[in-house]
Parts: C-alpha cells; structure tokens; sequence
C-alpha cells in the first residue's frame, strides 16, 4: 500500500489519503472467490477483512459493486485483515472511487 513513514508527533503518515469505508467485496484470487469486507481505501490500495487466509500467491482482482474491479496484489496480510496494493493507474483509482469518495 503507501508508504508509511513516523512523524515527529509520532502519527503514520502515509504518501495517499485514506478513507475507511465499509464495502462488500470479492477477492479473486487463482480462480477462488473469497468473500470479504472493504474496509479503508487510497490511491494506492485498501485493507480488506477476510473469514479465510489470503492464498499466497497471485494473481488478485478485488471486485466491488461499487467500482468494479481492480487488478492488486497483497501487501501484508494478518489476523483476518490484509493489505492490498492497486495494480491499476492512481488516475482509474481517483476516476472510479475518487467519484464515490474523495481520495485526494
């Protein structure tokens, strides 16, 4: 996903805004379809929460009514929730979800 980096504060900061959200979604992953939740998106990714491990190799869409789908790997992954970087150009991103929420 985006870069992460510590601020004097002690706060994340991250090179992409982020939104929570709370979105059904699809994981497609080698032909499998994992049900999961849409829970933050950005420019560059989003954390989804999943009932099943993700499968460790790809490659991934993540599917949603309400963007359609975008081709993403996994980023990091961990107690039922994971990270998923877009594969797609940040200006679909901003076009598709940017419309729903503003991203920038």
């Amino acid at each position: 996903m985006a870069q992460v980096s510590i601020g004097p504060e002690g706060r994340e900061r991250r090179s992409s805004v982020r939104k929570n959200v709370l979105w059904a979604g699809q994981l497609d992953a080698n032909a499998r379809k994992l049900d999961c939740t849409i829970l933050d998106v950005s420019l560059d990714g989003a954390r989804i929460r999943l009932d099943e491990a993700v499968p460790s190799h790809g490659p991934f869409t993540i599917a949603c009514d309400r963007f359609g789908t975008f081709h993403a790997e996994v980023s990091w992954e961990g107690a039922g929730v994971a990270g998923l970087r877009f594969l797609e150009p940040q200006t679909r991103v901003a076009e598709t979800i940017g419309r729903l929420v503003p991203l920038i």
